[in-house]
């Protein structure tokens, strides 16, 4: 028999599932010395792409739109315990739980057959778990079931057929009015018709109570799984938070743990998908012809909707710009000094060189930035404003370059993504106040006549927005009407951790220049400490992808709908909510902002938030 075993693990590798849970070795000696192996079904042998069992409920809701079917499902099953005890008996099953279920407009039974339906659908196999079972079968060793749950064991046979194991000796608490969870009697049950000792049957499960203390209680060998990417998570998460946590422990399994790619998976993947879903119904109703992802906000949009296909969208490009590129195309010799206000935003600490840096405009030689009092050990404020205006306006016609080249390169651009005249344009930006948009339509007025349409993720509740909207069609997915105020103000807080989930691995796009193969862009790398900022948008970039093709795959296969804001939900919580792991990571991307980086300092994504989370 050892010898048998012996070569069981050899096939199965248990010592490679080390890195899945660490007492990989102390399970194999238990295997080694059991005579029979009881597995337990739910969130150990299968699992569930959820957080939490009880969000199914939240989709049968949404599929027979009943908006309060969790709470119902709740409370008949409560009141089905109740009857179960006053009848003496020790479990319940699912005829019992819907036999109590409040009116829903819907008959109970079509109820009952979707909740049993979904649940087939939702369950699949431990990929950490399952092998393990299937060699311990193929080595001769009894291996047997044992689950407390209200389905039949029917249901557990229809859920092993596809694997061929339907055949496998089931302990379920419904059909044997006993239970694992309350004073072990199903153990009892199992080592009767077992015919071996309590001392030499090892049980494997996930539930600290039903799993390790009742059957040690009567006797049985344990091994408590805990699954790898378990979290603490609470109970009353969005669906789409909760698949996301399930999906990690599931076919997304693979994601390093508190990295930048789960960061992407969790919170920026949900943000993208929903944003785009609402991108698509809004585009329908404005009879959009053309929309512009704009970089770098719009880069997982247009690569989620280019992975969709034909996904409801009218024609797409990730179009290269900024608010630099386009207020640069917008300075001419005759509105320079209107432009000073932006030439010197955010420049507060900076060296007054880097002022022309991050337009892409080459600054005179250090010593002659020092002879005029400019030098690099200067810092850019309110006390020398007058002076460094008086200094751009002198080196004007050097600045007036770079915007000429900038407005050339956009109309040839325009044209080259397939605009003209009379274009219905919807330009996509994440937020927050219309200023990219207002320098768009700035800039394109001059080149070519488009109406243009903002679409943004949140809009926020600014005098510049207000003031925007008055002149500038703009619209937004989160808004006051489906959320709060407190909430809007709380995303705008958090605006530049917002952005990191919307953004791209390249740098900022600050002009724009023909080249020999067509229109190409001019990027500012920052300045000072950059970190590997790049390196971190490709990982949460690479989440975000992963999060809409595992998304869309769940979707299909639990046939459940969801509004965009719904999906995009997420995000949303994390702000609300704590989530220290977030917010390590956070802290560690530098000078994410490169139109406020500099040399002489190293500013921190939190730097700019109020709270994370808090």
């Amino acid at each position: 028999m050892e010898g048998m075993l012996k070569n069981s693990y050899d096939t199965l590798d248990l010592i490679a599932m080390r890195s899945s849970f660490a007492d990989s070795d102390d399970l194999q000696q238990l295997i080694a010395s059991a005579a029979a192996i009881s597995f337990d079904f739910f969130d150990t042998l299968f699992v569930r792409p959820l957080a939490h069992p009880e969000d199914a409920f939240d989709i049968l809701g949404r599929q027979f739109d009943i908006t309060n079917f969790r709470a119902m499902r709740r409370a008949a099953q409560t009141e089905a315990f109740r009857r179960m005890l006053a009848a003496g008996r020790k479990e319940i099953t699912l005829e019992d739980i819907y036999a109590c279920l409040a009116e829903t407009g819907i008959h109970a039974n079509v109820l009952m057959r979707a909740e049993y339906e979904l649940e087939q659908a939702l369950i699949e196999p431990n990929p950490i778990l399952f092998p393990l079972f299937r060699g311990l079968l193929d080595s001769g060793k009894p291996v047997v079931i044992t689950s407390d749950m209200y389905l039949s064991a029917d249901f557990f046979r229809e859920a092993l057929r596809p694997h061929g194991l339907e055949h496998i000796p089931l302990f379920i608490s419904a059909d044997c009015n006993a239970t694992k969870r309350d004073t072990g009697e199903l153990f009892d049950r199992l080592t009767s018709e077992l015919e071996v000792p309590a001392g030499e049957i090892l049980h494997i499960g996930d539930n600290e109570i039903a799993d390790v203390v009742r059957p040690r209680e009567k006797g049985l060998m344990t091994f408590h799984y805990r699954p790898q990417h378990l979290r603490s998570i609470e109970k009353e998460v969005s669906l789409a938070t909760s698949i996301g946590h399930g999906l990690l422990r599931t076919s997304a399994r693979n994601i390093e743990q508190n990295s930048y790619t789960e960061l992407g998976f969790l919170y920026g993947g949900p943000a993208n998908l929903g944003f785009l879903e609402w991108i698509k119904e809004r585009a329908h109703q404005d009879c959009i012809d053309h929309i512009l992802f704009l970089s770098r906000d719009g880069y997982s949009l247009e690569r989620i909707a280019k992975a969709q296909g034909d996904g409801g969208l009218p024609d797409f490009c990730y179009f290269l710009g900024s608010r630099t590129a386009y207020t640069l195309a917008s300075i001419t010799a005759d509105n320079f000094s209107q432009f000073f206000p932006f030439l010197l935003s955010g420049g507060d600490g900076l060296a007054p060189y880097e002022l022309l840096e991050r337009i892409g405009v080459r600054p005179p030689s250090p010593w002659i930035m020092a002879e005029l009092g400019l030098g690099a050990d200067v810092r850019v404020g309110p006390a020398l404003y007058e002076k460094i205006c008086g200094f751009l306006y002198g080196y004007r016609w050097e600045i007036l370059k770079v915007c000429q080249r900038n407005r050339r390169a956009l109309y040839q651009y325009l044209k080259q993504v397939g605009l003209c005249s009379g274009s219905r344009v919807a330009l996509v930006d994440v937020g927050w106040s219309g200023t990219t948009q207002e320098a768009f339509e700035l800039a394109v007025r001059p080149l070519m006549e488009l109406e243009v349409f903002g679409y943004y993720f949140c809009l926020a509740d600014t005098p510049e927005r207000l003031r925007r909207e008055q002149t500038q069609r703009m619209s937004a997915m989160v808004t006051a009407a489906n959320t709060s105020i407190a909430t809007i103000s709380s995303i705008y807080a958090n605006r530049v951790a917002v952005e990191l989930f919307f953004s791209a691995p390249h740098h900022s796009v600050i002009g724009l220049q023909v080249g020999a193969k067509g229109v190409e862009s001019v990027m500012d790398c920052g300045r000072g400490n950059t970190g590997n900022v790049q390196q971190i948008a490709q990982k949460v970039s690479k989440g975000i992808a992963l999060y809409a093709e595992q998304y869309a795959a769940i979707q299909r296969r639990l046939n459940f709908k969801a509004s965009p804001m719904q999906i995009a939900f997420p995000l949303i919580e994390l702000i609300a909510h704590e989530d220290k792991a977030a917010r390590d990571l956070l802290n560690k991307v530098k000078n994410f902002d490169a139109w406020g980086s500099s040399r002489n300092h190293e500013l921190r994504l939190t730097d700019y938030l109020p709270s994370v989370g808090g």
